[in-house]
């Protein structure tokens, strides 16, 4: 029973949500109608001619002179001799659209829409609007799901295509293949039986017969490990282990997630400092503090800290969540990534969502940073201090 109404309620929502987005037109103006997740409903005037104007679907509308697209006019088309072809392309007599973007090598007499990603003229293939460049349509081939945002790769008798990138002279035709790897990978990599490939470049040296893509945008093969196209120093992916987000360690050396070495720190005490090895991205080696791979050059690693975060939902401070991306403290500064922040007081500098202003309040005892001086601030700050904020 419970299963049942979920799905009622659902319909219901769908259907409200259906009945208030779209075009609105009572003959004397045009309104287009929204729904935003973070402001709820909407409504905007539309400057077309109510007596001409055509809901075209999809967000799309027309005069007999102008296009429309979610109730914004589409600069240059042309409302008289606009088609709407769907999945987001149209043609007037003169362009091929994408959104509100001219193709502008697409020809309007031939083009055609195979899915929302595809679509062809008689002298080329199209992969989200952008031109795939093909230089033999009779031989090219793509490897995957035509209307599937996963497939990345596809070949002529003279090329790879990874979509959205230049084309790359193919080594061999019929062995070329993509690369697939563990879930979350790029499906960027492909490879033939001479060559490896990463997007529109060649990947130095590696051997097609062994590569495969072992984390994001990172390559091994028999030899040694890859970034995107460039070799590395590092031998075997199996043996670094991770710190933090960004950097990794063989025990003797630190690399960046550039898999590029990282000299400056101790790899023997090199750490991330977050309760949550993901949590955050400031890092020490017991003499020195980085953000990601800045050196934040006064910082006193004995003292330093990132910022946590708080909120103040109750009426009482409670710790939530991690720490900051961007704020760090010692015991003599503040510090907003790899820069000091002059004058302000790490004693109490803070950053607390109080949920009546913006998300997140960062202040301390003397000054607000971010956001507005609310009344649950001023609530917070007599109560701690004896005084109300500053300006």
């Amino acid at each position: 029973m419970k299963n049942k109404q979920w799905k009622w309620a659902l319909l219901i929502c769908v259907v409200l949500l259906t009945a208030c987005h779209g075009y609105k037109n009572d003959g004397k103006q045009v309104r287009y109608e929204y729904w935003n997740e973070g402001f709820g409903f909407g409504s905007v005037k539309v400057d077309a001619d109510p007596q001409t104007f055509e809901d075209l679907g999809d967000s799309y509308g027309r005069d007999a002179k102008h296009v429309f697209i979610e109730g914004k006019l589409v600069e240059g088309a042309d409302g008289a001799t606009f088609k709407y072809l769907g999945k987001r392309y149209g043609v007037d007599a003169n362009h091929v659209w994408h959104n509100d973007t001219i193709m502008s090598t697409a020809d309007p007499k031939t083009f055609r829409v195979h899915s929302e990603l595809l679509a062809e003229d008689t002298t080329d293939y199209y992969w989200y609007g952008r031109a795939v460049r093909v230089v033999d349509k009779q031989s090219f081939v793509i490897l995957g799901d035509i209307d599937d945002f996963d497939t990345r790769w596809a070949k002529d008798k003279c090329n790879a295509y990874c979509m959205g990138y230049a084309p790359v002279p193919l080594a061999d035709y019929e062995s070329f293949h993509t690369i697939k790897g563990a879930r979350w990978m790029s499906g960027d990599y492909a490879a033939d039986k001479y060559r490896v490939y990463f997007q529109d470049h060649i990947v130095e040296g590696a051997d097609p017969q062994t590569f495969r893509e072992v984390e994001f945008y990172v390559g091994q093969d028999k030899n040694r490990v890859y970034h995107k196209w460039k070799a590395s120093t590092v031998r075997d992916y199996r043996k670094l282990t991770r710190v933090g987000n960004y950097f990794f360690t063989d025990g003797k050396q630190i690399y960046n997630r550039n898999m590029e070495e990282f000299s400056e720190a101790d790899p023997t005490t090199f750490r991330v400092l977050a309760d949550n090895q993901g949590d955050c991205v400031w890092y020490t080696d017991g003499d020195h503090i980085w953000w990601y791979d800045q050196i934040v050059e006064e910082a006193d690693a004995a003292t330093f800290s990132p910022v946590y975060l708080y909120s103040y939902f109750t009426g009482k401070k409670e710790r939530v969540g991690g720490s900051s991306y961007a704020y760090g403290k010692d015991a003599y500064h503040v510090f907003c990534r790899d820069s000091l922040m002059e004058g302000a007081d790490p004693a109490s500098f803070e950053i607390i969502d109080f949920n009546d202003t913006c998300s997140w309040t960062i202040f301390d005892k003397n000054r607000i940073y971010s956001s507005n001086p609310s009344e649950r601030l001023q609530k917070y700050l007599k109560q701690k201090y004896g005084k109300k904020t500053m300006k």
